[in-house]
Formats: structure tokens, sequence, C-alpha cells
């Protein structure tokens, strides 16, 4: 999925980012659950929305915290 304006001119304000913060919170709970209970087929789909809000989020103005500021590589953590 594409952007159709460039990510400085698709700001929104802060409420907005925090209604979006509240739903990836909502989705990171509900896949929790769906993991818990071993249902493989939905924790899939709710990491596909949860990283769609997720990119929604970073896209309207929240900064990216795997990206430091100047660099093109992301920040890869190894768990």
């Amino acid at each position: 999925m594409t952007a159709a304006l460039p990510i400085d001119a698709a700001y929104q304000d802060p409420d907005s980012l925090k209604e979006l913060a509240s739903i990836a919170r909502l989705i990171t709970y509900a896949r929790q659950s769906a993991k818990n209970l071993n249902a493989e087929f939905p924790v899939w789909c709710l990491d596909l929305a949860l990283g769609a809000v997720l990119q929604e989020m970073y896209e309207n103005g929240l900064p990216n915290p795997l990206f430091e500021k100047g660099t093109d590589t992301a920040k890869v953590v190894a768990h």
C-alpha cells in the first residue's frame, strides 16, 4: 500500500493519533488472547491489522522507533 500524499503532508492531529493508539492496544489485547488459545489464523489476521494501524500512525506523524534519525536502516532487536 502506498500513501497518496507525502508523509509530511499527511499529519493528523494528536487526538487522531490517540484514537489509533487505542485501536492498536485493543488489537494487541485480542491478539494475545488468540495466541493464548492457540488460534493461529486469528493471530495472523490480528498481526496484519496491528501492522496496518502502526503503519497508519507512523505515516501520520508518530516517530518510528525502528529508525534512527538520519538513517535508512532499521534497528532490529533479536528476541
